[in-house]
């Protein structure tokens, strides 16, 4: 393994003691002589997520993918990717995905405006059906966007353009650095993970907490669903990667 990609919340994080449990697994692979480099791809902000890591014992990432992969930061520069900004705007127009959605989903809610960014469009829809969710999407394709639903927990609806989401992100950044995918692994708990799972080649560790939708959603040989949760479902099946 050279990149381990993982989800926070419910993943490797629900609450402090997690934390921790992360931080002291992760040193110890730093230790090694050809440490893995890890990147946190999460729906969270760039923003909220650098604060919930300055406030608890979450190691500090190699790479931060960040609103469902529409935002790729290096911390140590402090520098959003912008090569792979630019690959998201063909297609893209927030005005008009904000305006499409807001006519055709009855009894939704925009998200915060610290849960959007320019390349992210977050509501709150409860509920939803798969047939709710494709009638959006066909939709957003009458309207002319390259745009993708990606519905979450039930009740997170995100707008992103075709070709951003977790999946994308870290198989971008696998290429840009170099690192093929079959050492790469990932970690998630909920139906916005599943495209990191659906990335060839990888291995994927689905935590026993997850959401119905994701294991439903992903199959291969490479997918193993650990029968512990969050955190401890991850070490579990970081170690069986690196013990095979």
């Amino acid at each position: 393994m050279l990149l381990f990609s993982t989800d926070i919340d419910g993943t490797i994080y629900d609450g402090p003691d997690s934390a921790r449990t992360f931080s002291d697994f992760w040193n110890g692979l730093r230790s090694r002589p050809s440490p893995p480099l890890l990147a946190y791809n999460t729906g969270r902000s760039i923003d909220d997520t650098l604060r919930l890591i300055s406030e608890t014992h979450l190691p500090s990432p190699d790479y931060l993918i960040g609103g469902v992969g529409t935002e790729i930061l290096h911390p140590e520069t402090g520098q959003l990717l912008e090569d792979w900004t630019a690959t998201l705007r063909s297609g893209w127009d927030v005005a008009k995905v904000e305006s499409l959605v807001a006519d055709e989903a009855e009894e939704i809610e925009q998200q915060p405006e610290e849960c959007q960014n320019p390349f992210k469009s977050s509501w709150f829809w409860h509920g939803k059906t798969r047939q709710d969710i494709d009638r959006l999407q066909e939709r957003l394709d009458r309207g002319g966007l390259e745009a993708q639903v990606v519905y979450s927990s039930a009740r997170d609806l995100d707008v992103l353009p075709l070709k951003a989401n977790k999946g994308n992100a870290i198989a971008w950044l696998a290429e840009s650095l170099g690192v093929d995918l079959d050492r790469v692994a990932v970690a998630g708990d909920s139906g916005n993970d599943a495209s990191m799972f659906l990335v060839d080649d990888v291995y994927g560790i689905i935590v026993s907490n997850a959401e119905s939708s994701l294991p439903a959603a992903v199959s291969g040989a490479r997918i193993f669903h650990s029968a512990r949760p969050c955190v401890e479902g991850v070490i579990e099946g970081l170690t069986r990667l690196l013990v095979s």
